[in-house]
């Protein structure tokens, strides 16, 4: 995909975000449903097949072109933007695998128009992940995949779903991925997420019970082998996995952003406590933007969306950079990762403190940004977690980023 191709692309998303998508928002939120017709436009903009080779029809767009896109469409819709970085990892998933019929028909499939999702958490109202997820079994040249799990975004839109399960062996369970069509009768949606913030992910629950699939629809490996192969993986393609994880923090950003700007509108218009024609009860007919205390909580979210902006879109020219090591990279992936969450921390918190009771208000678009932005980080790597990972990585310990986007 050229640049002029991409800015064009991203104009076009811009408009759609900023329109029908921020339109829309209130709508889906309200219903907890999926906004269709957003998937629709993305689709006919060619967005299904952002990340998939020009081969099969794809635009294979860039790092920077992604991340831009979806924060663009976080700034109009956050539960958009999650449902559409996890059908972007799916694909980049089938993309990296190697070439066999079904593979290369399902990203056919996406780069004309259709969805994935991926069911690979804990179940929405369960806690112990031990006895959830999916098993195989061989039955000929088939293979049956029973199990649950849980988060699989974008589920009402999409045609696919992204499954990983274990054949058990003696020594070490060997791993399948598989794409399976999701209108067979062995796969339930179980239409069952119901969160506060990000409402309209579709985010629901999947149950397959004894799903048959010739086995030559799957990529099977040892579990041994597969980790012999990721040491072998080229230092630019392994970095180029980080992606969709910064696609996360660009849903952040995106949100944010729009957070702060409805933070202003608000302040502009939001009288002074008390106030009134005469102010006899000795409250401020200022508003509140003039108020020194309002103005600098915006200066703060100003900094820290300013900060976040310029790590994020540096990780994403790193990730073309070959760095010497592995350990390097994923230390800057984590610091980048980390600051991007305490940016949305600090964001969420700035703007309920400074609007104050009537901005969290059902029906308020900040409230409804407030419980997306918060939704969003709630449900991805632990402010904690990150910075200790980086303690340990400036003592010289080996750290790893385990979270939605992979490991």
């Amino acid at each position: 995909m050229d640049t002029d191709a991409a800015a064009r692309l991203i104009d076009q998303v811009r408009a759609l975000a900023r329109g029908p998508f921020r339109e829309r928002a209130a709508d889906a939120d309200r219903d907890g449903e999926l906004p269709i017709d957003n998937y629709h436009e993305l689709a006919a903009l060619g967005i299904s097949g952002l990340l998939i080779p020009e081969a099969f029809g794809g635009l294979e767009a860039d790092g920077q072109t992604y991340i831009r896109l979806i924060e663009e469409i976080a700034y109009g819709d956050a539960s958009t933007a999650v449902a559409l970085n996890m059908h972007l990892l799916v694909t980049a998933i089938a993309a990296a695998l190697p070439p066999y019929p079904y593979r290369d028909q399902l990203l056919k499939a996406c780069a004309e128009g259709a969805w994935c999702c991926a069911p690979g958490s804990i179940p929405s109202r369960e806690l112990d992940n031990t006895s959830t997820g999916f098993r195989a079994v061989e039955d000929g040249a088939d293979l049956v995949i029973s199990g649950r799990a849980g988060f699989a975004s974008g589920s009402d839109a999409a045609s696919y779903a992204l499954v990983g399960a274990l054949i058990e062996r003696p020594a070490e369970p060997d791993l399948v991925i598989s794409f399976p069509a999701l209108d067979h009768d062995a796969i339930t949606n179980r239409g069952n997420w119901n969160s506060m913030g990000l409402r309209s992910t579709a985010s629901h629950d999947m149950v397959i019970e004894d799903l048959r699939i010739p086995r030559s629809d799957c990529f099977v490996v040892p579990l041994s082998l597969l980790r012999m192969g990721e040491q072998m993986i080229p230092q630019l393609q392994w970095q180029q996995r980080a992606l969709p994880g910064l696609g996360i923090c660009a849903i952040w950003l995106g949100n944010a952003q729009a957070m702060f700007d409805e933070t202003v509108q608000y302040l502009q218009r939001r009288r002074g406590y008390l106030a009134s024609a005469n102010s006899p009860l000795g409250g401020s007919n200022e508003l509140r933007s003039q108020q020194a205390w309002a103005q600098m909580a915006l200066g703060e979210m100003d900094s820290w969306l300013a900060s976040g902006r310029a790590m994020l879109y540096h990780a994403i020219e790193q990730v073309y950079t070959p760095y010497s090591d592995r350990q390097s990279f994923i230390r800057m992936q984590v610091r980048t990762t980390h600051h991007l969450r305490r940016m949305a921390e600090e964001v969420a918190q700035i703007s309920i403190k400074t609007t104050g009771a009537h901005a969290y208000v059902k029906g308020q678009p900040l409230e409804r940004l407030y419980r997306d932005l918060t939704g969003g980080i709630v449900m991805a790597w632990k402010t904690d977690e990150l910075q200790h990972s980086l303690g340990r990585a400036a003592l010289g310990e080996e750290i790893t980023i385990v979270g939605p986007a992979g490991t």
